[in-house]
């Protein structure tokens, strides 16, 4: 509703990256600095570019992404990233990034856990091919 937006606006948002996630980034972003190429899609860039485009996103609208229901979140890996309240927004080519928010009065912390391709997605979320 408006009165959330507006009270969120007043807010400093904060992104910050889980440990793996944020090596993963900066991999991410050493692969294109060396000119290396992607073997499959989405390349490096694409990759990258998507990812960031949804950080702006985020720090507009820390909400922009989909929370995942309880019921579909594993114990393992709310144990593993020690919340269930996490949310998921898609990336180029089928990969997820998953994120979650704490805050206070003064700010929301936006906490990337992850991004992986939808393999690695439905092995964390324990999704069964039909």
């Amino acid at each position: 509703n408006n009165q959330t937006k507006r009270r969120i606006m007043k807010k400093e948002v904060v992104i910050s990256f889980d440990e793996e996630a944020e090596d993963k980034y900066q991999q991410l972003k050493n692969l294109i600095i060396q000119g290396k190429v992607s073997k499959k899609k989405p390349t490096y860039s694409q990759l990258l570019n998507s990812i960031d485009l949804v950080l702006e996103n985020l720090r507009f609208n820390p909400f922009y992404g989909d929370l995942i229901p309880r019921r579909y979140i594993p114990k393992k890996t709310i144990e593993k990233y020690g919340t269930d309240k996490i949310f998921r927004v898609e990336l180029v080519g089928f990969w997820r990034l998953l994120y979650t928010l704490e805050g206070d009065e003064i700010k929301i912390l936006i906490f990337v856990l992850e991004f992986t391709d939808h393999k690695d997605y439905n092995k964390i979320f324990q999704y069964k091919k039909r």
